[in-house]
Formats: C-alpha cells, structure tokens, sequence
C-alpha cells in the first residue's frame, strides 16, 4: 500500500479527535511493514496531550496484531497574524501552466521509457520543472535537486485537515528520486527500488492544498543503502507553509519490467 496514503489516512484519524479550532501542526510517521492491500486497517488513536493550544495524538495503524505505520501527530489553535514573520526565498521557478501535465510528459517518452503502467491517475495534479529520473532519455547526472508545482486535482473544502492530508500523500509521491539524481548516468534507465522509513512534516502557515504550491527537494545524503531527503513547500505567492523529511532504504538497481 502506498505510504502516503496511509500517513494522510491516520492523520485524518487523528484529526477527528481534536476540537474543530485546531489544526495540524506537525507529523512524524514512521513505516514499520508493508500493508497488504486485501486486508482491513484499524486506526487506533491515543490521546497523548489535550493543552490550552495544543493537542498531541498517538496513531497505530494496525492489520491484525501487527502495527505497519507508526505516527505521531500535533494540532495547534489557530492564532492571528504576528508581526514577528521571516522565512526562506521561494526559489524561481516557471509558471506551472507553462509546463507539460504528467500525462503529456508520458507522451513524450519513447524506447523503454514507454511504460503506459509508469504512472497511474492519482489525485494530485504534477508539474515537474526539470524531468524526472524517469523521463530523462539522456541519463544526465545533475545535482540532487528537484523541483515540481503540485495541487490536488479538483477543488476541496474548506477544511485544513483535509489541505493537510492532500499534502501529507502528495510529498510521498515523488520525494526521493532526488537522492537517485547525481547517480542517472550509473543507473542508465534502471530502477533503485526504495522504501520509506519514516515521513515528517511540519505546517508553519495557512495553506490550501487545491492550488498550486511549489515543492522544492533536495537529496540531502545517499550512503549506500540508506539516503534522507528535505523539502520545503511554497505557495503561489512564494510563501514557506511547510518543512518535508523522509528517510529511506536503496536496493541494488534493477531493470524496469
């Protein structure tokens, strides 16, 4: 089962047993097992801290006896507008409507980069400003940065846990092919299988997901098997609003089926 659907899943959970003026601040989930996707889940939640300003909650995401996501989430009280306001740059990018969709950019792919199952629909709307490991035909290393305009495709309401979960999944998507860029040349056309340790992200100010938001990444360190990445996430108007982690296992490359 994909991770982020299940790290947008429990915090959800965790979401509905929080007051309705509170909102997601912080989430630190770490994957312990694969879920299989035939059988149920259960969600169990902990209440760990219901303060003045802050409730902290406990998820495990269970099949059977066995927990396969572990995560830990914290939601703040809403607060009006401080003085006190710095933060990074958004770094330039090209308008998003100026890029090729990610249907169109599978169009553009020949030879054994072809591969119609590559991507599947998901519900958030990709823009990558340079083209993935994936679509790159040429194999070029370049350094471990990646940039993308992501929004969920459709409207939502007007419901921050619901922006915060769309966001949760969409930063699980693409997250570590940055760490595998310096290496395309090695790698020529094959696959570094992968798999999440641990996803975490912090929400520093209001966003919505359903409108473009830059995702900046940068593989942060790859040391044989084991690599980190981090993120940050901009809004149209060049606004940080959050901070992304995740760590992850490498496996020797193989070649694309």
């Amino acid at each position: 089962m994909f991770g982020g659907w299940l790290v947008a899943q429990a915090l959800a959970a965790a979401g509905a047993t929080v007051d309705a003026d509170r909102v997601p601040h912080s989430l630190h989930a770490s994957f312990l097992r694969p879920a299989d996707a035939t059988l149920p889940l259960t969600y169990r939640i902990t209440r760990t801290l219901q303060g003045r300003t802050l409730s902290h909650r406990r998820v495990d995401v269970l099949q059977g006896d066995r927990i396969v996501v572990h995560l830990v989430a914290s939601f703040r009280v809403t607060r009006p507008e401080s003085p006190f306001d710095h933060a990074p740059s958004a770094p330039a990018a090209p308008d998003p409507h100026t890029l090729p969709t990610l249907e169109r950019l599978l169009d553009t792919l020949r030879g054994p980069l072809r591969r119609p199952g590559l991507v599947r629909y998901n519900p958030i709307d990709m823009r990558f400003v340079d083209p993935p490991t994936w679509a790159d035909e040429t194999f070029t290393a370049r350094p471990p940065h990646n940039a993308l305009w992501c929004r969920t495709d459709g409207e939502l309401p007007d419901d921050p846990l619901l922006h915060a979960c769309a966001v949760a999944y969409a930063t699980d998507l693409t997250f570590l092919d940055a760490l595998v860029l310096p290496h395309a040349n090695t790698l020529a056309g094959r696959w570094m299988p992968r798999a999440s340790l641990d996803h975490t992200i912090r929400f520093h100010r209001p966003f919505r997901a359903d409108e473009w938001w830059l995702f900046d990444q940068e593989g942060t360190t790859l040391h044989g098997t084991h690599g980190t990445v981090h993120g940050r996430l901009f809004d149209a108007a060049g606004r940080l609003f959050a901070t992304v982690g995740q760590e992850a296992l490498f496996g020797e490359p193989v070649e694309h089926r």
